[in-house]
Protein backbone atom coordinates (compact mmCIF):
# COMPACT_ATOMS: atom_id res chain seq x y z
CA UNK A 1 0.00 0.00 0.00
CA UNK A 2 2.82 2.39 0.77
CA UNK A 3 4.41 1.77 -2.63
CA UNK A 4 1.12 2.44 -4.41
CA UNK A 5 0.60 5.74 -2.63
CA UNK A 6 4.13 6.83 -3.46
CA UNK A 7 3.54 6.53 -7.19
CA UNK A 8 -0.05 7.73 -7.44
CA UNK A 9 0.13 11.45 -6.78
CA UNK A 10 1.80 12.77 -9.92
CA UNK A 11 0.30 10.26 -12.38
CA UNK A 12 -2.72 12.39 -13.25
CA UNK A 13 -0.85 15.55 -14.08
CA UNK A 14 0.15 15.16 -17.75
CA UNK A 15 -3.14 13.67 -18.94
CA UNK A 16 -5.15 16.16 -16.90
CA UNK A 17 -3.32 19.11 -18.41
CA UNK A 18 -3.90 17.58 -21.84
CA UNK A 19 -7.61 17.24 -21.16
CA UNK A 20 -7.83 20.75 -19.73
CA UNK A 21 -6.46 22.22 -22.93
CA UNK A 22 -8.64 20.05 -25.15
CA UNK A 23 -11.92 20.68 -23.35
CA UNK A 24 -11.78 24.30 -24.34
CA UNK A 25 -12.96 23.07 -27.72
CA UNK A 26 -16.48 22.44 -26.51
CA UNK A 27 -17.06 26.02 -25.48
CA UNK A 28 -15.56 27.68 -28.51
CA UNK A 29 -17.52 25.24 -30.66
CA UNK A 30 -15.43 25.34 -33.81
CA UNK A 31 -12.05 26.42 -35.21
CA UNK A 32 -10.30 24.79 -32.28
CA UNK A 33 -10.89 27.07 -29.30
CA UNK A 34 -12.08 30.03 -31.40
CA UNK A 35 -15.57 30.94 -32.53
CA UNK A 36 -16.88 32.38 -35.80
CA UNK A 37 -16.28 36.10 -35.32
CA UNK A 38 -16.45 38.46 -32.34
CA UNK A 39 -19.24 41.02 -32.08
CA UNK A 40 -22.74 40.84 -33.53
CA UNK A 41 -21.81 42.43 -36.88
CA UNK A 42 -19.00 39.96 -37.62
CA UNK A 43 -20.86 36.96 -36.20
CA UNK A 44 -23.92 37.56 -38.39
CA UNK A 45 -21.61 37.44 -41.46
CA UNK A 46 -20.13 34.06 -40.51
CA UNK A 47 -17.01 35.78 -39.19
CA UNK A 48 -16.08 37.11 -42.67
CA UNK A 49 -14.99 40.55 -41.45
CA UNK A 50 -11.27 40.94 -42.26
CA UNK A 51 -11.97 42.99 -45.42
CA UNK A 52 -14.66 45.19 -43.83
CA UNK A 53 -14.05 45.82 -40.08
CA UNK A 54 -16.24 48.93 -40.09
CA UNK A 55 -16.92 49.19 -36.35
CA UNK A 56 -14.55 49.44 -33.35
CA UNK A 57 -14.95 45.88 -32.04
CA UNK A 58 -14.61 44.27 -35.48
CA UNK A 59 -11.55 46.39 -36.19
CA UNK A 60 -9.90 45.47 -32.89
CA UNK A 61 -10.60 41.75 -33.24
CA UNK A 62 -10.69 41.06 -37.01
CA UNK A 63 -8.40 43.68 -38.60
CA UNK A 64 -6.94 46.70 -36.75
CA UNK A 65 -6.43 48.48 -40.09
CA UNK A 66 -10.20 49.05 -40.10
CA UNK A 67 -9.69 51.70 -37.41
CA UNK A 68 -8.10 53.93 -40.03
CA UNK A 69 -11.34 54.26 -42.00
CA UNK A 70 -13.54 55.11 -38.99
CA UNK A 71 -14.10 58.89 -39.32
CA UNK A 72 -15.66 59.52 -35.92
CA UNK A 73 -15.26 58.28 -32.37
CA UNK A 74 -17.56 55.37 -31.54
CA UNK A 75 -18.23 53.17 -28.55
CA UNK A 76 -19.85 49.71 -28.62
CA UNK A 77 -21.12 47.59 -25.77
CA UNK A 78 -22.70 44.17 -26.02
CA UNK A 79 -22.35 40.53 -25.22
CA UNK A 80 -22.49 37.02 -26.60
CA UNK A 81 -23.51 33.68 -25.15
CA UNK A 82 -24.20 30.08 -26.09
CA UNK A 83 -26.39 27.12 -25.30
CA UNK A 84 -24.62 23.81 -25.98
CA UNK A 85 -26.33 20.51 -26.76
CA UNK A 86 -24.63 17.15 -26.59
CA UNK A 87 -25.21 13.43 -26.19
CA UNK A 88 -22.74 10.71 -25.26
CA UNK A 89 -23.45 7.02 -25.69
CA UNK A 90 -21.52 3.83 -24.97
CA UNK A 91 -22.67 0.37 -23.90
CA UNK A 92 -23.28 0.64 -20.16
CA UNK A 93 -22.91 4.43 -20.08
CA UNK A 94 -24.32 7.60 -21.61
CA UNK A 95 -25.62 11.03 -20.79
CA UNK A 96 -26.20 14.61 -21.92
CA UNK A 97 -24.70 18.08 -21.82
CA UNK A 98 -26.33 20.77 -19.69
CA UNK A 99 -27.86 23.26 -22.16
CA UNK A 100 -28.03 26.27 -19.82
CA UNK A 101 -27.35 29.58 -21.60
CA UNK A 102 -24.15 31.35 -20.52
CA UNK A 103 -23.01 34.81 -21.69
CA UNK A 104 -20.12 37.28 -21.36
CA UNK A 105 -19.87 41.04 -22.11
CA UNK A 106 -17.67 42.68 -24.74
CA UNK A 107 -17.01 46.17 -26.06
CA UNK A 108 -14.89 48.40 -28.28
CA UNK A 109 -13.95 52.07 -28.70
CA UNK A 110 -12.19 54.07 -31.43
CA UNK A 111 -10.76 57.57 -31.08
CA UNK A 112 -9.55 59.39 -34.24
CA UNK A 113 -6.70 61.81 -33.64
CA UNK A 114 -7.58 65.40 -34.59
CA UNK A 115 -5.85 66.70 -37.71
CA UNK A 116 -3.92 63.46 -38.22
CA UNK A 117 -4.65 60.22 -40.11
CA UNK A 118 -4.22 58.21 -36.90
CA UNK A 119 -6.97 56.37 -34.99
CA UNK A 120 -6.63 54.57 -31.65
CA UNK A 121 -8.78 51.71 -30.46
CA UNK A 122 -9.60 49.83 -27.27
CA UNK A 123 -11.44 46.55 -26.81
CA UNK A 124 -12.34 43.90 -24.26
CA UNK A 125 -13.77 40.63 -25.60
CA UNK A 126 -13.80 36.89 -24.87
CA UNK A 127 -11.58 35.21 -27.45
CA UNK A 128 -12.79 31.84 -26.18
CA UNK A 129 -15.26 30.95 -23.44
CA UNK A 130 -16.69 27.75 -22.00
CA UNK A 131 -18.97 26.53 -19.25
CA UNK A 132 -19.81 22.90 -20.05
CA UNK A 133 -21.39 20.37 -17.69
CA UNK A 134 -21.79 16.76 -18.79
CA UNK A 135 -23.79 14.24 -16.74
CA UNK A 136 -23.19 10.53 -17.34
CA UNK A 137 -22.05 7.31 -15.69
CA UNK A 138 -18.27 7.09 -15.64
CA UNK A 139 -17.44 4.33 -18.20
CA UNK A 140 -15.56 1.36 -16.69
CA UNK A 141 -11.83 1.67 -17.27
CA UNK A 142 -8.63 2.12 -15.34
CA UNK A 143 -6.28 -0.69 -14.37
CA UNK A 144 -8.16 -3.95 -14.74
CA UNK A 145 -10.75 -2.29 -16.98
CA UNK A 146 -13.58 -2.28 -14.42
CA UNK A 147 -13.00 0.89 -12.39
CA UNK A 148 -15.88 3.39 -12.35
CA UNK A 149 -16.69 6.36 -10.12
CA UNK A 150 -20.39 6.04 -10.92
CA UNK A 151 -22.63 8.89 -11.98
CA UNK A 152 -20.54 12.05 -12.24
CA UNK A 153 -20.89 15.70 -13.18
CA UNK A 154 -17.99 16.16 -15.61
CA UNK A 155 -17.48 19.92 -15.44
CA UNK A 156 -15.16 22.03 -17.54
CA UNK A 157 -14.73 25.80 -17.67
CA UNK A 158 -12.31 27.93 -19.63
CA UNK A 159 -12.15 31.65 -20.32
CA UNK A 160 -9.69 33.42 -22.62
CA UNK A 161 -10.32 37.16 -22.33
CA UNK A 162 -8.40 39.64 -24.52
CA UNK A 163 -8.04 43.32 -23.59
CA UNK A 164 -6.29 45.26 -26.35
CA UNK A 165 -4.95 48.65 -27.41
CA UNK A 166 -4.74 49.32 -31.16
CA UNK A 167 -3.68 52.01 -33.61
CA UNK A 168 -4.17 52.51 -37.35
CA UNK A 169 -2.64 54.84 -39.92
CA UNK A 170 -4.72 55.80 -42.95
CA UNK A 171 -1.92 56.23 -45.47
CA UNK A 172 -4.28 57.56 -48.14
CA UNK A 173 -7.91 57.29 -49.18
CA UNK A 174 -7.37 53.69 -50.32
CA UNK A 175 -4.93 52.17 -47.83
CA UNK A 176 -4.84 51.72 -44.05
CA UNK A 177 -2.50 49.69 -41.85
CA UNK A 178 -2.96 48.87 -38.17
CA UNK A 179 -1.71 46.90 -35.19
CA UNK A 180 -2.80 45.98 -31.69
CA UNK A 181 -1.27 44.62 -28.51
CA UNK A 182 -3.36 42.37 -26.30
CA UNK A 183 -3.34 41.32 -22.66
CA UNK A 184 -4.75 37.79 -22.28
CA UNK A 185 -6.39 36.43 -19.14
CA UNK A 186 -6.91 32.67 -18.93
CA UNK A 187 -9.09 30.90 -16.32
CA UNK A 188 -9.39 27.09 -16.33
CA UNK A 189 -11.39 24.61 -14.26
CA UNK A 190 -11.83 20.87 -14.62
CA UNK A 191 -13.66 18.34 -12.45
CA UNK A 192 -13.75 14.77 -13.86
CA UNK A 193 -12.48 11.20 -13.52
CA UNK A 194 -9.23 10.82 -15.44
CA UNK A 195 -6.96 8.08 -16.76
CA UNK A 196 -3.19 8.41 -16.18
CA UNK A 197 -1.34 8.26 -19.52
CA UNK A 198 2.37 9.00 -19.92
CA UNK A 199 4.32 9.58 -16.71
CA UNK A 200 7.04 7.37 -15.22
CA UNK A 201 7.09 4.87 -13.61
CA UNK A 202 4.77 3.25 -16.16
CA UNK A 203 3.28 0.76 -13.72
CA UNK A 204 0.28 2.97 -12.95
CA UNK A 205 -0.33 4.30 -16.45
CA UNK A 206 -3.94 3.46 -17.23
CA UNK A 207 -5.14 3.95 -13.63
CA UNK A 208 -8.08 6.25 -12.93
CA UNK A 209 -8.58 8.98 -10.32
CA UNK A 210 -11.06 11.73 -9.51
CA UNK A 211 -9.50 15.13 -10.31
CA UNK A 212 -10.18 18.79 -9.60
CA UNK A 213 -7.93 21.41 -11.25
CA UNK A 214 -8.15 25.21 -11.20
CA UNK A 215 -5.53 27.53 -12.74
CA UNK A 216 -5.38 31.17 -13.89
CA UNK A 217 -2.75 33.19 -15.72
CA UNK A 218 -1.86 36.11 -17.99
CA UNK A 219 -0.13 36.38 -21.35
CA UNK A 220 0.14 38.66 -24.34
CA UNK A 221 -0.13 38.72 -28.12
CA UNK A 222 -0.01 41.14 -31.05
CA UNK A 223 -1.91 41.63 -34.31
CA UNK A 224 -1.21 43.48 -37.56
CA UNK A 225 -3.52 44.15 -40.48
CA UNK A 226 -3.92 45.92 -43.79
CA UNK A 227 -7.09 47.15 -45.54
CA UNK A 228 -7.09 48.27 -49.19
CA UNK A 229 -10.00 49.97 -50.97
CA UNK A 230 -9.48 49.16 -54.63
CA UNK A 231 -12.71 51.00 -55.50
CA UNK A 232 -15.59 52.45 -53.52
CA UNK A 233 -17.31 49.03 -53.75
CA UNK A 234 -14.35 46.63 -53.47
CA UNK A 235 -12.06 46.10 -50.48
CA UNK A 236 -9.32 43.60 -49.63
CA UNK A 237 -8.03 42.81 -46.16
CA UNK A 238 -5.35 40.71 -44.47
CA UNK A 239 -4.66 40.02 -40.80
CA UNK A 240 -2.08 38.21 -38.66
CA UNK A 241 -2.21 37.36 -34.95
CA UNK A 242 0.86 36.12 -33.14
CA UNK A 243 0.93 33.03 -31.03
CA UNK A 244 1.00 33.41 -27.26
CA UNK A 245 2.06 31.53 -24.16
CA UNK A 246 0.19 31.67 -20.86
CA UNK A 247 1.66 30.12 -17.73
CA UNK A 248 -1.47 29.52 -15.66
CA UNK A 249 -1.07 28.48 -12.03
CA UNK A 250 -3.35 27.22 -9.29
CA UNK A 251 -4.25 24.07 -7.39
CA UNK A 252 -4.87 20.44 -8.27
CA UNK A 253 -6.39 17.78 -6.03
CA UNK A 254 -7.47 14.20 -6.58
CA UNK A 255 -8.40 10.86 -5.01
CA UNK A 256 -8.04 7.44 -6.69
CA UNK A 257 -10.06 5.56 -4.04
CA UNK A 258 -11.99 3.44 -6.57
CA UNK A 259 -8.81 2.32 -8.33
CA UNK A 260 -6.79 1.26 -5.27
CA UNK A 261 -7.79 0.02 -1.79
CA UNK A 262 -9.36 1.35 0.34
CA UNK A 263 -12.57 1.88 -1.68
CA UNK A 264 -13.71 4.95 0.27
CA UNK A 265 -12.54 8.56 -0.28
CA UNK A 266 -9.79 9.98 1.90
CA UNK A 267 -6.55 8.05 2.47
CA UNK A 268 -5.12 8.48 -1.03
CA UNK A 269 -6.14 12.10 -1.56
CA UNK A 270 -3.40 14.41 -2.89
CA UNK A 271 -2.78 18.12 -3.57
CA UNK A 272 -0.29 20.03 -5.75
CA UNK A 273 0.46 23.56 -6.75
CA UNK A 274 -0.12 23.31 -10.50
CA UNK A 275 1.19 25.22 -13.50
CA UNK A 276 0.06 24.62 -17.08
CA UNK A 277 1.96 26.20 -19.96
CA UNK A 278 -0.74 26.86 -22.55
CA UNK A 279 0.40 27.69 -26.08
CA UNK A 280 -2.20 29.43 -28.26
CA UNK A 281 -1.69 29.39 -32.04
CA UNK A 282 -0.68 32.04 -34.50
CA UNK A 283 -3.33 32.62 -37.16
CA UNK A 284 -3.79 34.58 -40.36
CA UNK A 285 -6.76 35.70 -42.48
CA UNK A 286 -7.29 37.14 -45.95
CA UNK A 287 -10.52 38.21 -47.57
CA UNK A 288 -12.53 40.42 -49.89
CA UNK A 289 -15.65 42.58 -49.46
CA UNK A 290 -17.55 43.45 -52.65
CA UNK A 291 -20.71 45.55 -52.99
CA UNK A 292 -21.68 44.10 -56.37
CA UNK A 293 -25.19 45.61 -56.24
CA UNK A 294 -26.18 49.00 -54.79
CA UNK A 295 -27.80 47.36 -51.75
CA UNK A 296 -26.04 43.98 -51.60
CA UNK A 297 -22.55 43.31 -50.24
CA UNK A 298 -20.70 39.98 -50.08
CA UNK A 299 -17.65 39.10 -47.97
CA UNK A 300 -15.48 36.02 -48.37
CA UNK A 301 -12.56 35.00 -46.17
CA UNK A 302 -10.06 32.22 -45.49
CA UNK A 303 -8.42 31.72 -42.07
CA UNK A 304 -5.37 29.63 -41.26
CA UNK A 305 -4.86 28.49 -37.66
CA UNK A 306 -1.50 26.93 -36.75
CA UNK A 307 -2.58 24.33 -34.21
CA UNK A 308 0.26 21.99 -35.24
CA UNK A 309 2.95 24.17 -33.65
CA UNK A 310 0.87 25.31 -30.67
CA UNK A 311 -0.80 22.10 -29.53
CA UNK A 312 1.99 19.68 -30.43
CA UNK A 313 3.17 19.22 -26.84
CA UNK A 314 1.80 20.51 -23.55
CA UNK A 315 4.31 21.47 -20.83
CA UNK A 316 3.24 21.15 -17.20
CA UNK A 317 4.93 21.38 -13.82
CA UNK A 318 3.94 20.55 -10.25
CA UNK A 319 5.33 21.72 -6.93
CA UNK A 320 4.79 21.43 -3.16
CA UNK A 321 3.19 17.99 -3.26
CA UNK A 322 1.23 17.15 -0.12
CA UNK A 323 1.93 13.40 -0.18
CA UNK A 324 5.21 12.69 1.72
CA UNK A 325 5.56 9.28 0.07
CA UNK A 326 5.34 10.75 -3.42
CA UNK A 327 7.76 13.53 -2.51
CA UNK A 328 10.23 10.91 -1.28
CA UNK A 329 10.21 9.17 -4.68
CA UNK A 330 9.92 12.03 -7.20
CA UNK A 331 10.77 15.05 -5.10
CA UNK A 332 8.37 17.88 -4.20
CA UNK A 333 8.45 19.29 -7.76
CA UNK A 334 8.53 17.78 -11.25
CA UNK A 335 7.73 18.50 -14.91
CA UNK A 336 6.07 16.60 -17.72
CA UNK A 337 5.71 17.05 -21.49
CA UNK A 338 2.48 15.69 -22.97
CA UNK A 339 2.07 15.09 -26.74
CA UNK A 340 -1.07 16.59 -28.33
CA UNK A 341 -0.42 16.23 -32.08
CA UNK A 342 -3.15 18.55 -33.36
CA UNK A 343 -3.35 19.46 -37.04
CA UNK A 344 -3.39 22.98 -38.45
CA UNK A 345 -6.59 23.93 -40.25
CA UNK A 346 -8.20 26.27 -42.76
CA UNK A 347 -11.58 27.89 -42.06
CA UNK A 348 -13.70 29.16 -44.96
CA UNK A 349 -16.25 31.95 -44.46
CA UNK A 350 -18.78 33.81 -46.57
CA UNK A 351 -21.37 36.44 -45.66
CA UNK A 352 -24.00 38.63 -47.34
CA UNK A 353 -25.45 41.96 -46.20
CA UNK A 354 -28.58 43.45 -47.80
CA UNK A 355 -29.63 47.04 -47.12
CA UNK A 356 -33.41 46.89 -46.86
CA UNK A 357 -33.47 50.65 -46.24
CA UNK A 358 -30.81 53.26 -45.53
CA UNK A 359 -31.11 52.36 -41.83
CA UNK A 360 -31.83 48.61 -41.81
CA UNK A 361 -29.52 45.81 -42.99
CA UNK A 362 -30.14 42.05 -42.99
CA UNK A 363 -27.22 39.61 -42.89
CA UNK A 364 -26.55 35.94 -43.64
CA UNK A 365 -23.39 33.86 -43.32
CA UNK A 366 -21.77 30.45 -43.38
CA UNK A 367 -18.50 29.04 -42.05
CA UNK A 368 -16.78 25.68 -42.44
CA UNK A 369 -13.78 24.42 -40.50
CA UNK A 370 -12.64 20.86 -39.93
CA UNK A 371 -11.77 19.96 -36.34
CA UNK A 372 -8.02 19.78 -35.68
CA UNK A 373 -8.46 17.29 -32.80
CA UNK A 374 -7.25 13.73 -33.53
CA UNK A 375 -9.90 11.00 -33.26
CA UNK A 376 -7.63 9.13 -30.86
CA UNK A 377 -8.18 11.72 -28.09
CA UNK A 378 -11.95 12.24 -28.49
CA UNK A 379 -14.07 12.15 -25.33
CA UNK A 380 -17.26 14.10 -24.51
CA UNK A 381 -15.03 16.80 -23.01
CA UNK A 382 -13.01 17.12 -26.25
CA UNK A 383 -15.96 17.11 -28.67
CA UNK A 384 -14.98 19.98 -30.98
CA UNK A 385 -16.56 18.08 -33.85
CA UNK A 386 -18.95 20.60 -35.44
CA UNK A 387 -17.89 21.70 -38.91
CA UNK A 388 -20.76 23.66 -40.46
CA UNK A 389 -22.13 26.92 -39.01
CA UNK A 390 -25.01 29.00 -40.37
CA UNK A 391 -25.50 32.59 -39.22
CA UNK A 392 -28.15 35.31 -39.53
CA UNK A 393 -28.47 38.82 -38.15
CA UNK A 394 -29.55 42.40 -38.60
CA UNK A 395 -28.28 45.91 -38.00
CA UNK A 396 -30.24 49.12 -37.47
CA UNK A 397 -28.88 52.68 -37.49
CA UNK A 398 -30.79 55.66 -36.14
CA UNK A 399 -28.90 58.93 -36.08
CA UNK A 400 -25.84 58.43 -33.89
CA UNK A 401 -27.11 55.13 -32.51
CA UNK A 402 -26.84 51.59 -33.84
CA UNK A 403 -28.06 48.16 -32.81
CA UNK A 404 -26.87 44.77 -34.11
CA UNK A 405 -27.99 41.23 -33.37
CA UNK A 406 -26.64 37.87 -34.55
CA UNK A 407 -27.58 34.22 -34.23
CA UNK A 408 -25.33 31.26 -35.08
CA UNK A 409 -26.37 27.62 -35.39
CA UNK A 410 -23.67 24.97 -35.23
CA UNK A 411 -25.11 22.05 -37.17
CA UNK A 412 -25.21 18.83 -35.07
CA UNK A 413 -22.28 16.52 -35.74
CA UNK A 414 -21.69 12.98 -34.54
CA UNK A 415 -18.32 11.28 -34.22
CA UNK A 416 -17.82 7.61 -33.41
CA UNK A 417 -14.75 6.20 -31.70
CA UNK A 418 -13.75 2.66 -32.51
CA UNK A 419 -10.50 1.97 -30.67
CA UNK A 420 -9.55 4.91 -28.47
CA UNK A 421 -5.89 5.91 -28.32
CA UNK A 422 -6.24 6.77 -24.63
CA UNK A 423 -5.07 4.19 -22.12
CA UNK A 424 -7.62 1.75 -20.66
CA UNK A 425 -9.93 2.30 -23.65
CA UNK A 426 -12.87 3.58 -21.61
CA UNK A 427 -14.04 5.69 -24.58
CA UNK A 428 -13.61 2.96 -27.18
CA UNK A 429 -16.82 2.03 -29.04
CA UNK A 430 -18.48 5.30 -28.05
CA UNK A 431 -20.40 8.01 -29.88
CA UNK A 432 -20.62 11.74 -29.18
CA UNK A 433 -23.02 14.25 -30.75
CA UNK A 434 -22.58 17.99 -30.36
CA UNK A 435 -24.30 21.20 -31.54
CA UNK A 436 -24.77 24.77 -30.31
CA UNK A 437 -26.86 27.93 -30.50
CA UNK A 438 -24.98 31.24 -30.14
CA UNK A 439 -26.54 34.70 -29.73
CA UNK A 440 -24.88 38.13 -29.75
CA UNK A 441 -26.18 41.69 -29.37
CA UNK A 442 -24.40 45.01 -29.69
CA UNK A 443 -25.32 48.66 -29.22
CA UNK A 444 -23.21 51.57 -30.43
CA UNK A 445 -23.01 55.33 -30.19
CA UNK A 446 -21.11 57.79 -32.42
CA UNK A 447 -19.73 60.89 -30.73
Amino acid sequence: MKCISKSLGPRWVGPLALQLLLISESGALANGIYGNGIGADAMSMGGAEVAWAADPLSAMTANPAGLGFLPKAQIELGGEGASLQGNFSKPGSGGTLDSSFEALPEGGLDIPLNNAPITFGLSVAPQSSLLANWHYNDPPGGLGGGVSYGYQQDKSEILLLRSALGVAWQINSKLSIGASAGLLYNDNKLVTPYIFQNLQPASVNGAKTLLNLQTTGFGGDATVGVLYRATTNLQFGAFYQSGSIINSSGDATGDPYAQFPPTQPGPLAFHYNAEVKNKFPQNASAGVSWRFLPRLRMSAQVDWIDWAHAFDTLHISMSNGSNPGVNGVLGPSFRDNVPLNWSSEFVYRVGWEYDVTDNLALRLGYAYGQSPVPDSTLTPLTAAITEHTFTVGAGYHWGRYRFDIAYQYYIPATQNVGQSGLLSGEYSNSSTTFSAHVLAIMTGFTF
